[in-house]
């Protein structure tokens, strides 16, 4: 008898459990929330159409709905901050970035789930965003020490870019700081040559209208010579002795294609004045200084 009773008692538990849970059940399938929150809209800056987008939050005033299960969680919209891919979604107009409707529902959506229902009173929200402009900026070359010539060589033309400047493209504000550079490399010059060398690393928003420059320079191993030119003066020779300074592979070569003579006459004396044609070439002296016809 006992025993009976007792399965009784047990059958009558497990009947009340049941009813609550079907209870609670039809309660909270009929549950309706809603909420309104502020949200923030983050997007980081970047190229948008030949825009530039600005680093930049937008606040939303969203009114959320749920129902059922879903809206014992609401704790979730306790995070306001979202951050999207801004090149999914933006659209652009000739003067601004912004994002329609449909693309916050996809973004609140993506964020939280497609189980709630968001509402809010605008169209559209434009986010701060300005053209994209094109600038002339010198070039820098970086670490010009790595460039060496040998002990017994001096530079005749010190290593410069060619071109010297190039057009830019992006934000206004990263340009005005901004100057594109290149890094030389080590090595050791000799001679006169050309080197192509890659522009360093441009900021991820600019760009440039060339990627490679050129490097020109010209160094030579130095040394002095004697040298002896004739300055011709009414169908007569007169000898001059010049010594020079400057660059080998230049004074090899007969002194007249890289100094000048010249003269004029001065108290019935011819005065004799010599100058440098050539890059490197330097006059230490030469004799005489006047000639007497």
């Amino acid at each position: 008898m006992s025993k009976i009773s007792s399965n009784k008692g047990l059958e009558a538990l497990l009947f009340i459990g049941f009813a609550f849970a079907v209870w609670l059940a039809m309660r909270i399938s009929n549950t309706e929330v809603t909420r309104q929150i502020n949200l923030e809209l983050i997007a980081l800056g970047g190229t948008v159409d030949g825009l530039w987008l600005e680093d930049s939050t937008s606040e939303l005033n969203v009114i959320v709905e749920a129902s059922g299960l879903d809206a014992l969680f609401m704790n979730r919209f306790d995070q306001r901050l979202i951050l999207f891919n801004s090149d999914d979604f933006f659209r652009t107009s000739k003067k601004s970035v912004y994002l329609l409707n449909v693309d916050i529902q996809t973004i609140l959506q993506q964020e939280y789930g497609r189980e709630y229902r968001f509402n809010w009173s605008g169209d559209s929200l434009i986010f701060p965003s300005s053209a994209l402009v094109s600038k002339t900026l010198p070039v820098a070359l970086l670490s010009p020490e790595n460039i060496s010539i040998p002990e017994s060589h001096r530079w005749i033309q010190l290593p410069t870019l060619e071109p010297d400047s190039i057009e830019c493209i992006g934000p206004e504000a990263m340009l005005t700081e901004f100057q594109p550079t290149v890094t030389a490399p080590s090595f050791v010059w000799d001679g006169m040559d050309q080197k192509e060398l890659p522009l360093d690393k441009l900021p991820r928003y600019i760009s440039a209208n060339v990627n490679w420059l050129n490097l020109s320079a010209s160094a030579d191993a130095w040394t002095e010579v004697e040298q002896q030119l004739y300055l011709r003066f009414q169908n007569q020779d007169y000898p001059i002795i010049l010594w020079l300074s400057g660059p080998m592979s230049t004074l090899v070569n007969a002194p007249e294609s890289y100094v000048a003579l010249e003269w004029r006459m001065e108290d019935q004396r011819l005065r004799v004045d010599i100058r440098s044609l050539a890059p490197g070439v330097e006059v230490l002296n030469y004799e005489p200084k006047y000639v007497q016809p």
